[in-house]
């Protein structure tokens, strides 16, 4: 997944005083465009600290606890949005979900995982529900099979259609998705033309 990576600095408050318990904590996020993109829940792939070290840098694991509006360039925090408040900034925590603090003063950057998913990543997640449909369909096969055996019914034919079914999920559980969107080799040893035939 790729990421996206903003300068952060730690909110000085209003009037150099908190009025909230939580507002030291605050990354303020220094790019507008990476800021109005983040989302609550969104994972940080590292955080650099160039003012010494921080406060409580946590244990890893971190992702946005929440979004952090104010009324203008400074003033009272907000942990919800409504009219005239503006993004600012974001509360972390880590895998024991620990609030991060950076400490007073501490800049650097924060590297976040882009939540935007590159065509690759689309067309195996399709491609791995399309899987995944043909293997319920493999499963109530085998069913109906053992049922009509149970009584004593078997179709001439039947086990020769489920090998062909297994085998055709073997190949489709191998394939590497990242030849469909070039209609590429490069990766497999069937074309994604040949593997469209396997699921239909």
């Amino acid at each position: 997944m790729a990421t996206i990576t903003s300068a952060y600095v730690q909110d000085p408050g209003s009037g150099g005083g908190y009025s909230l318990p939580w507002e030291p904590y605050v990354y303020k996020i220094s790019d507008a465009a990476v800021l109005a993109d983040l989302k609550v829940g969104q994972i940080i792939t590292s955080i650099t600290y160039l003012g010494g070290p921080a406060t409580t840098p946590g244990i890893g694991g971190n992702i946005i606890l929440s979004l952090v509006y104010n009324t203008g360039t400074s003033g009272t925090l907000y942990l919800e949005n409504s009219a005239g408040r503006t993004l600012m900034g974001i509360l972390i925590i880590d895998a024991a979900n620990t609030l991060l603090n950076p400490g007073n003063g501490q800049r650097g950057d924060i590297i976040f995982n882009d939540p935007t998913l590159t065509t690759n990543e689309v067309n195996k997640e399709c491609f791995d529900k399309l899987v995944w449909d043909k293997q319920c369909t493999f499963g109530k096969d085998v069913l109906k099979f053992v049922n009509e055996i149970s009584f004593g019914y078997l179709k001439a034919d039947a086990v020769e259609c489920l090998k062909n079914e297994k085998r055709a999920l073997e190949i489709l559980n191998a394939y590497d998705t990242r030849d469909i969107e070039e209609e590429t080799t490069n990766y497999n040893v069937f074309t994604y033309k040949q593997i469209k035939k396997l699921l239909k």
